[in-house]
């Protein structure tokens, strides 16, 4: 199966992050999304995924990363690996390929404000 980035989801972000989802692979078992980031992801808080692994590969640029309190640098070529229940935030301008394990849904994702950690 191919795709192209015009069967692919556009999406933005609050915080300064908008990119593109391509379509699952057919039997939900992972998507990806390509994320360009100038700011910060979430703009208050923490993300939760419940359920899915998010591989983050970096195309370009530079993102700071927290995870689950622990504090990274992602450059050109890293990946960073999130698991489910991890929270975590990003901030940094930069493109990363995301790989999703299970195909994400929106459902499984959730915003933890800072005033509730």
């Amino acid at each position: 199966m191919k795709y192209s980035k015009q069967d692919a989801e556009k999406f933005s972000i609050p915080g300064g992050s908008e990119g593109y989802l391509y379509p699952a692979h057919p039997k939900g078992e992972q998507s990806i999304a390509l994320v360009t980031m100038d700011g910060e992801y979430p703009v208050d808080g923490y993300s939760i995924n419940e359920k899915c692994t998010e591989a983050m590969f970096m195309i370009e640029g530079t993102f700071e990363a927290e995870v689950d309190g622990e504090k990274v640098t992602l450059q050109k070529h890293d990946e960073l690996i999130v698991l489910p229940g991890e929270k975590y935030r990003l901030t940094g301008t930069g493109t990363s390929l995301i790989i999703i394990t299970p195909a994400w849904d929106k459902s499984q994702n959730k915003i933890i404000p800072k005033n509730h950690e």
